[in-house]
């Protein structure tokens, strides 16, 4: 992770737009192919995920609206500051336009969210991250702690897709699905801020992973995909 020039808010935007923090797989079609499911399967998720974790629910989670607002205020009171480790042109775009009050900036402070770089294919966009104490050792919380990647709703799907299906050199042979706990432990040691509710919620649509349960309990899988229910 490295500081990087920022142009402006509006560069960020664009940026972030044109390629999205978690957006591990662009052909999200191959993706739900092998999921098992088709292409609804991200459509379907993706508006799980909209509705559950979107800005109107008070979840702790991270949509792409509330990161380009994290970064607007790291980047505008780094200005403020004159802190010379972030240096950026003056915000003239309506993007500055959105008021943030002080208990947001107070918010972001205390997380001690960072910004940095991908540093991966070429891409310099601007990328968060936010300091997590490492995990707990027979009950007792580790002082250290580890820079995670925030990760942002609209990408949870691509994120978790790529730490749940690894995908074999050969392609004769199926890509192999991790488990629920293998999943989000992959995940954790990545990101922040994607809740297990959103892994189990994954699985549950993954198609491959539902045929190969009912054949471990010796069934035979018929009929159509299990698909998410919406409505709770």
């Amino acid at each position: 992770m490295s500081s990087r020039k920022v142009n402006g808010m509006g560069d960020i935007c664009q940026q972030q737009q044109q390629h999205p923090p978690g957006n591990i797989h662009d052909d999200r079609l191959t993706a739900t192919d092998a999921a098992g499911g088709g292409s609804d399967v991200y459509g379907e998720f993706q508006h799980w995920c909209l509705r559950t974790y979107g800005d109107s629910g008070k979840t702790k989670t991270v949509t792409r609206r509330k990161y380009n607002k994290i970064l607007q205020t790291l980047l505008h009171g780094d200005e403020e500051n004159n802190n010379n480790v972030f240096q950026k042109e003056k915000i003239t775009t309506t993007t500055n336009n959105n008021h943030i009050n002080a208990k947001f900036k107070f918010w972001v402070k205390s997380k001690g969210f960072q910004v940095g770089t991908a540093e991966r294919d070429g891409d310099d966009a601007p990328v968060l991250y936010v300091p997590i104490k490492t995990a707990c050792v027979d009950g007792v919380s580790g002082g250290e702690q580890s820079l995670k990647r925030v990760a942002v709703v609209e990408d949870f799907f691509d994120i978790i897709y790529a730490m749940h299906v690894e995908m074999t050199p050969d392609p004769s042979k199926a890509p192999k699905h991790a488990g629920q706990k293998k999943t989000y432990k992959a995940i954790a040691e990545t990101y922040a801020f994607l809740p297990r509710e959103a892994v189990t919620r994954f699985l549950m649509s993954c198609g491959e992973c539902q045929k190969r349960m009912h054949v471990s309990t010796g069934q035979e899988f018929k009929g159509p995909r299990p698909s998410l229910q919406l409505d709770q």
